[in-house]
């Protein structure tokens, strides 16, 4: 295939760019409004969970599709005294009113409609009412935007809070995030490409290749937003994983193409040659690095099906760019690939060849190869010692800066509020008859009573508990005489609908402490009374603790796939089988120190204020799994890069040492170069504002440079040296398999041996 892509690029090269520049045309139209396509919801519920269940039964079966929404009220100045005052009550009053007729919400709860001490800061300065507000189609953000633009005084300063303001503040930052990240990278790798390659022309081809990449990418998530929601996150990790590995790719394929021209005067040759070695690999790496990504669709939640989709689109968009548009792009240039060069950085970079830094370094180490061995495995096992207290918890609106007026209402909530955690237990029943008939409200009626003992229950609301003093008898006759009662008629309306009911159970425990989480786990424990045919617990606590059961299932089987996935593309393009054995091993632990690392930063909150972040206490998990599938791909890609340039010496000189050595001093200025710009890029997107954002860009910079630094530089050729010819070792009937599957960049071509010996 690689032979004849030479032969297309080199024969059409113009109509291979015009393709190009009429798809980037088009895709930069046609994704123009990308955000407001995405989804605010990030996807994160287990489906079939009995959290999930309950927000359909809430949807469907009660009508209750509404999203809280906390009005903060501050007075702007002293005059208007506390929130028992007139003047105070009468401003927060006026703004509730129009509020209260707003055709998109629902309900309004407030401190001074209901007396409710809860809604009133401790110091009587602020109070907190709740709106509940229709989702609609589009998730509430147009209902948002218009109680938003509502809820103006001159007299009090109104601050919107919840998870939907949280949402819709984390999709605000993200967009500048991405701009901000977008622009930084382009001119910091503007400069660093013309010091890697000493010339203009060839510094500006990768960056063409990174911008093509983006944009191509984010028309075709757009266009999968068609068919399955997206989360906004999505956005961030094709702009990121796009642009590094364009950047990339576009530095090996350019730097093999300027290589082989030096021997080679011939155009057409050289680049049948790059494509036939480094575009081969390029195919490869994007390939494992994709099929990495791709593994993510096993798990359940949404939120992980649009990453993996996210990735594997950028993936691919990257490494079809490098492969198609930019040899014919080479083919175009030719020699002038080397115009406007800087004489000093030139010469720098003529004077790479064998026998330089990077080969004495190889033979320094190979030399101590069980000293270096032992050493790098011990500082790799200490970086990762902070895994072991590492604790997993959810996602809240500290993950937006403080300026951000959700992330504000939070704290106000947490620091000035007695207790405010608005996050109830919500238990749906499904009688299997008239809820509001005998046998129903008997369920009801037990059911409560069960939760009502359970310890850290404060209080059980609906529809056989709105007076301490009724007993069974009284709820039966109220229930059945609803048009006689106001009180049970508006009961009914509020908590049950036909068969359904639902009960809102609180509690005295944090909403995200463990104590929460068992208390969902003793109420899901009890059989149904008789009279009730199920019931499922839903809000917060069990939407948490459904997460994280649903990580402790699916993310080992997820990485299991994600290590025999890469083990056996490593497999088919090595014909090895304990390289891509030690290749895994050792990015298992190249990633144990990677988690180390953020989970001191993160989780510990070292460096928090030089990286501008609140720690939470706990890592999200999310983050974890998205580093470890991206990182594990971006190992792999400098994996392939470098033993494919080893076994290709190994072939031809049959001396180990001298390959690995030779292969290194090849590759490696190579690869740290590439290191270097690809940690540029997710550099600037961990400056971004959201620490989701921040935690995955750095998480992946750190992999990026312990796999660069302490793996290629110290623990690759230490274990080749120790393996030797076993590097290469394959069962016969494996090796039968590779033979006649072979992917390596070295073909069956053996009359270009002669050349490759001169390297």
């Amino acid at each position: 295939m690689f032979p004849f892509l030479g032969g297309l690029t080199g024969r059409h090269p113009w109509l291979i760019v015009w393709l190009g520049a009429i798809l980037v045309a088009l895709g930069s139209l046609y994704s123009l409004d990308l955000m407001q396509r995405l989804t605010l919801a990030p996807g994160w519920e287990v489906p079939d969970s009995g959290s999930d269940v309950t927000v359909r039964v809430m949807r469907d079966q009660l009508g209750r599709d509404e999203t809280p929404v906390i009005l903060l009220f501050r007075p702007r100045s002293a005059e208007l005294g506390d929130a028992d005052s007139p003047a105070y009550r009468a401003a927060v009053e006026e703004v509730l009113g129009a509020v209260a007729h707003n055709a998109d919400v629902r309900s309004v709860l407030s401190y001074h409609g209901s007396g409710d001490t809860r809604f009133r800061s401790r110091d009587g300065r602020e109070v907190y009412a709740v709106a509940q507000l229709a989702r609609g189609s589009d998730e509430g953000l147009a209902a948002f935007e218009r109680l938003r633009a509502q809820v103006r005084s001159e007299r009090v300063e109104v601050l919107l809070g919840g998870e939907l303001a949280t949402y819709y503040d984390i999709r605000a930052q993200l967009e500048i995030d991405i701009l901000r990240a977008e622009v930084v990278s382009f001119l910091v790798l503007a400069v660093l490409l013309v010091w890697v390659f000493g010339s203009v022309v060839a510094a500006m081809l990768p960056l063409i290749v990174g911008g093509v990449t983006i944009i191509l990418s984010v028309a075709l998530l757009k266009w999968f937003t068609q068919f399955i929601d997206i989360s906004v996150y999505a956005a961030n990790v094709v702009s990121m994983l796009g642009l590094a590995l364009a950047i990339d790719y576009a530095l090996f394929i350019v730097s093999r193409f300027r290589e082989e021209l030096a021997r080679d005067p011939d155009v057409r040759a050289s680049l049948m040659t790059t494509l036939r070695t480094a575009g081969r690999t390029v195919a490869y790496s994007g390939m494992t690095v994709a099929a990495s990504l791709f593994c993510l669709l096993m798990l359940p939640q949404r939120f992980f099906q649009n990453m993996g989709l996210a990735g594997g689109i950028s993936v691919a968009g990257a490494m079809l760019t490098s492969i198609l548009l930019l040899p014919a792009l080479l083919a175009l240039l030719g020699h002038r690939v080397n115009r406007l060069a800087l004489p000093v950085l030139a010469r720098r970079v003529a004077r790479q060849s064998d026998g330089g830094r990077w080969y004495r370094f190889s033979y320094f180490v190979m030399r101590r190869a069980w000293l270096v061995l032992i050493a790098t495995l011990g500082l790799l096992l200490v970086l990762g010692w902070p895994v072991l207290h590492m604790a997993i918890g959810p996602a809240d609106s500290k993950s937006l800066p403080l300026s951000a007026e959700s992330r504000q209402v939070q704290d106000s909530l947490e620091q000035r509020f007695q207790h405010a955690d608005m996050s109830p237990l919500v238990v749906t029943v499904h009688a299997g008859g008239p809820v509001q008939e005998a046998a129903g409200l008997a369920g009801l009626h037990e059911l409560t009573r069960r939760i009502r003992e359970l310890p850290g229950v404060l209080a059980v609301k609906g529809l056989v508990s709105i007076d301490d003093k009724l007993e069974l008898a009284d709820y039966e006759l109220l229930y059945a005489y609803p048009e006689q009662f106001a009180m049970a008629s508006e009961t009914l309306a509020t908590y049950a609908r036909g068969e359904h009911s639902v009960l809102y159970v609180e509690y005295a425990h944090p909403h995200t402490s463990p104590e929460a989480r068992e208390l969902v786990r003793a109420i899901r424990a009890m059989s149904p009374p008789q009279g009730i045919q199920d019931f499922h617990v839903g809000g917060f606590p069990a939407f948490h603790l459904d997460y994280l059961e649903s990580l402790g299932k699916w993310v080992p089987w997820t990485i299991l796939a994600i290590v025999v996935v890469i083990f056996v593309l490593l497999f088919f393009m090595l014909g090895s089988v304990l390289i891509p054995l030690k290749a895994v091993l050792t990015n298992l632990l190249s990633l144990s120190a990677t988690f180390g690392a953020l989970v001191w930063m993160f989780q510990d909150g070292n460096l928090s204020s030089w990286l501008n972040f609140t720690p939470q206490g706990s890592m999200d998990g999310t983050i974890l799994v998205l580093i470890f599938a991206a990182a594990f791909g971006l190992s792999i890609d400098y994996e392939v890069f470098l033993l494919s340039r080893v076994k290709e010496m190994c072939q031809h000189s049959q001396d180990n040492q001298r390959a690995v050595a030779t292969g290194i001093q090849r590759s490696g200025p190579i690869i740290t170069s590439a290191a270097l710009l690809i940690g540029v890029v997710l550099g600037a997107f961990a400056m971004g504002e959201v620490v989701f954002m921040k935690a995955m860009g750095l998480g992946l910079l750190l992999s990026v440079i312990v796999d660069a630094t302490l793996v290629r530089m110290l623990l690759v050729p230490a274990s080749l040296r120790l393996l030797g010819h076993l590097n290469w070792w394959a069962p016969r009937p494996l090796m039968r398999l590779y033979q006649r599957f072979n992917m390596s960049e070295l073909d069956s071509e053996s009359a270009r041996g002669g050349r490759e010996n001169e390297r």
